[in-house]
């Protein structure tokens, strides 16, 4: 249910970039407008995110938690069917993106609190294929829909979606046993809690936050402007970009599986946390960075290949932060650790969606130089989000760091007991 659940999550995300081109020629949209308009998306995402998780996470069921996100999901959907207003459009955005904030972190903290902290990489890696199947199936799906029925017609079909899937889910969806109450299956858990600053400003914690939120750049674009940068931007057809995207996304899905399901069975043979989380998080975004980068100067197969690992190999890191993350916090700390951060982080989606815009607009006429340099300045993100992985992201200090501090304040908590 979680996997469907960011399947549903991406559906919404990408009917928006695949209704693109029709949607700016029926209302007049610049691609400066659109970029503005895509970025709307994400002006409470991570605010949204960020209250979820200090306020609402620990405090109630993880079941209903995600119940009412799904339910702002369909009701923020369906509206774009009915009207042709910019207005109504950007309004449901904003409310779809502040019901999609706390997403995906939720979801990994629910999987979580059904698995021990060894066997958590794979699992996070079944849930996020939800966002490799959202944009396989949704890429011909809705293309189909689009092209068929309207663009419109997209949003009304996301909408249904997912309120069959919260129907599923009130019956389904439950707490795992290694959730706080059940905080002794966890070997960080039987520590107490660190102080905030110490927290907050440890380098991995810092490093995750930086690697995540460079990484998050491309995710953020994904949606809103690879369908138009693979079709004016690159010079494939309309009819060929659902195809392509379900491709680009097909090659995701192995590379998510195998990726973590690697790092887990090394990590459990003895591989140090540094290597499995901090420096194969480095690895994917240098390497996406470069192949972006070639994307750009290729053509054919090699450049469809440069862009499938480019807009696919940042996902890796949203295993790798996450496990890292909830490796080294108490697990009364993990999950507001987690949904902060991996809310926050989406802040720099507000921007890519609007830089991506500003800078395609300003090519005027010529749309690929526009697009290249907007790419380019994508790989130049990616490869930041590299550096501070490499450098920062060093979990067994941290755990090391965190059991002194414990040690020479053991009543030192900033959270209640019961709070994950």
């Amino acid at each position: 249910m979680l996997f469907l659940f960011q399947t549903i999550n991406f559906f919404d995300k990408l009917v928006f970039g695949l209704s693109a081109v029709p949607m700016m020629k029926e209302l007049s949209l610049s691609p400066k407008e659109f970029g503005l308009i895509g970025s709307s998306f994400f002006l409470l995402f991570s605010l949204s995110g960020m209250a979820v998780g200090l306020f609402v996470v620990g405090r109630f069921p993880v079941k209903w938690i995600l119940m009412l996100l799904a339910a702002i999901w369909s009701a923020t959907q369906l509206p774009v069917f009915f009207s042709s207003s910019v207005m109504v459009l950007v309004v449901c955005r904003i409310l779809l993106g502040a019901g999609e904030g706390p997403g995906l972190p939720t979801a990994l903290h629910a999987c979580y609190n059904w698995f021990p902290a060894d066997k958590r990489s794979v699992p996070s890696a079944v849930v996020l294929q939800g966002i490799s199947v959202g944009l396989l199936a949704g890429g011909p799906l809705l293309t189909y829909v689009i092209l068929s029925h309207g663009w419109r017609t997209g949003f009304l079909v996301c909408g249904l979606l997912g309120i069959a899937w919260m129907v599923a889910w009130s019956v389904i969806g439950g707490e795992g046993p290694y959730a706080a109450a059940s905080a002794g299956h966890d070997a960080p858990a039987a520590s107490p809690n660190v102080p905030a600053r110490l927290l907050w400003c440890d380098p991995t914690v810092i490093g995750v936050i930086i690697m995540s939120t460079m990484s998050y750049w491309i995710v953020g674009i994904s949606a809103t402007w690879l369908p138009p940068f693979l079709q004016l931007g690159l010079g494939y057809k309309p009819t060929d970009v659902g195809w392509i995207i379900s491709a680009i996304y097909m090659f995701q899905s192995p590379l998510l599986l195998s990726g973590s399901w690697v790092t887990q069975v090394l990590q459990r043979r003895g591989w140090s946390l540094r290597a499995c989380l901090g420096n194969a998080s480095g690895l994917a975004l240098l390497v996406a960075g470069c192949a972006l980068l070639l994307s750009i100067v290729t053509s054919g197969a090699l450049q469809l290949a440069c862009v499938a690992i480019a807009f696919a190999a940042p996902s890796l890191t949203t295993i790798f932060g996450p496990v890292a993350l909830g490796a080294v916090a108490p697990a009364a700390q993990r999950g507001r650790l987690i949904v902060v951060i991996y809310s926050g982080n989406a802040a720099s989606a507000l921007f890519s969606n609007a830089l991506t815009g500003w800078i395609v607009g300003e090519a005027g006429s010529n749309s690929a130089l526009g697009y290249a340099h907007a790419m380019t300045f994508t790989a130049g993100i990616l490869i930041v989000g590299a550096v501070a992985a490499f450098a920062l992201i060093f979990p067994e200090r941290t755990i090391a760091r965190f059991a002194k501090a414990s040690s020479r304040s053991p009543s030192a908590t900033i959270l209640p007991a019961t709070s994950t």
